[in-house]
Formats: C-alpha cells, structure tokens, sequence
C-alpha cells in the first residue's frame, strides 16, 4: 500500500492476465475528489469517473539525463502492430491537445521561403511558410505531385491587378508569381484584355516571364491606350 497526496492506491506487479503483465491493478482510494486510476487486467489504462470533485490529471514525464552530457528522455505514444490480418492501433485524442513546445510531424514541415524547388517531400505534405503574410506572400502550400523538390501549389487567394494601358505591350506585377509545372494542373496565372481572356503563347497573344519578385507580361500585339489590361495570379 502506497500513499499518493490524499488517497491511497494499490500497485500490484504479480501480473494477473498473464505472464508478461507487469501491472494489473491500480486502483485509488479517494472516490469523491477525482477520478480513479487503474490499470485494468485487460492491459489498459483507464481513468473512472467520480461523482463530485474535479478530473484526475494523468501526468507522463520522461525521465531527466543524469550527471555529464545527455539528452532528456523521449516520450512516446504509439500504437501496438497487429498479427496477421489484424489492423494496427492508432493513438487517439480525444480531447484538446495543447503543444507548449514545436510540433514536428512527417507530413507537415515549416520553414522560410518557397519550398517549390528547395524542399523535397512525399505527395499531400503541408509546408508552412514562418516568414510570409496575408498581405505578401503565401503562407501555406501543399505537394501535389512526386516526391522532390518541385511540385508544389500554394494555398492562398488568387491576385487581381488591372492596368490601364499606355501603348506599350509589357506589364509587371507588383508581387512574385508562382510559377508551377504544367503537370501540376494549377492555374496560377489569367490574363484578361478589356474582360476577354487572353491565350499564352509566343504564337498566340502572350508570353511571361517568371521573376524573383515579379513577373512580366509581354502581349504580341501592343494594347491601345486606355485599354484594360488584368493579370489574375496565385503569389509565390
């Protein structure tokens, strides 16, 4: 019998469900003042409810490093591999989770800058850009296609701007714009000439040229004065 703050519990390491159970029971005392804590012989740890006072708090702590220079423990919560056909557990939040600290998973990545051409990653992953905003740059993106460096889209409203023609046949935008791949299937850019779009071509009635801040738009044939010119774009 061990004594826990204002309740009392029981820690049996018999084992009890078997020959590998370490722990079977731990029951606590205190009925009223919070939940109870058990290890139930069905290998599993569950927390019962109690009719008045507040929740029992389960607190799992890795362990601190010792003298010298090492690292803390890790603490892990995975689930346990099926046998066979069996499905393989899956650790469950039922709750709210609150990270104090950085949360790092597989399939969502942070850092500065565009990740199109720098960072690799699988299909479906989630980049998230620290040094953007809303007014801008994108600040969230998505990897739509391969495994590399290029193949991403960023997740952000599209930008308008319209322009007046001068009678010269270029227009710059004021922010960079996302230059995908054509495999991607993304359209990042529309231009429109007094409301009717226009087609992008050497041939046709454009060509763009992708820059580090901008990009500028070339019409083969030069707008009047007066003309309005739009460029619908996704920023970089």
């Amino acid at each position: 019998m061990a004594q826990f703050s204002n309740f009392a519990a029981l820690l049996n390491l018999g084992g009890g469900g078997g020959g590998g159970d370490l722990a079977t029971v731990l029951a606590a005392g205190n009925t009223t003042g919070g939940s109870d804590l058990e290890f139930s012989s069905g290998d599993s740890i569950v927390t019962t409810a109690n009719g008045a006072g507040p929740g029992f708090d389960l607190e799992a702590t890795a362990g601190d490093a010792g003298g010298g220079n090492f690292d803390g423990g890790d603490l892990i919560l995975s689930g346990g591999s099926g046998s066979g056909t069996g499905v393989n557990g899956v650790v469950n939040v039922q709750g709210d989770l609150v990270v104090t600290g950085s949360l790092s998973l597989s399939n969502l990545i942070q850092g500065t800058g565009t990740p199109e051409g720098v960072t690799a990653a699988p299909p479906s992953t989630l980049f998230q850009r620290t040094d953007g905003d809303s007014s801008t740059n994108a600040n969230l993106y998505v990897k739509m296609l391969g495994a590399g460096v290029t193949g991403w889209a960023p997740l952000v409203p599209a930008v308008f701007e319209t322009f007046v023609a001068v009678g010269v046949p270029t227009f710059v935008t004021s922010r960079a714009v996302f230059s995908d791949p054509v495999s991607l299937g993304v359209e990042n850019l529309a231009v429109f000439w007094n409301g009717v779009m226009q087609r992008e071509g050497g041939t046709d009635d454009y060509t763009v040229v992708f820059g580090g801040a901008s990009a500028t738009i070339t019409f083969t044939s030069t707008p009047p004065p007066g003309d309005f010119i739009t460029i619908r774009y996704l920023p970089a």
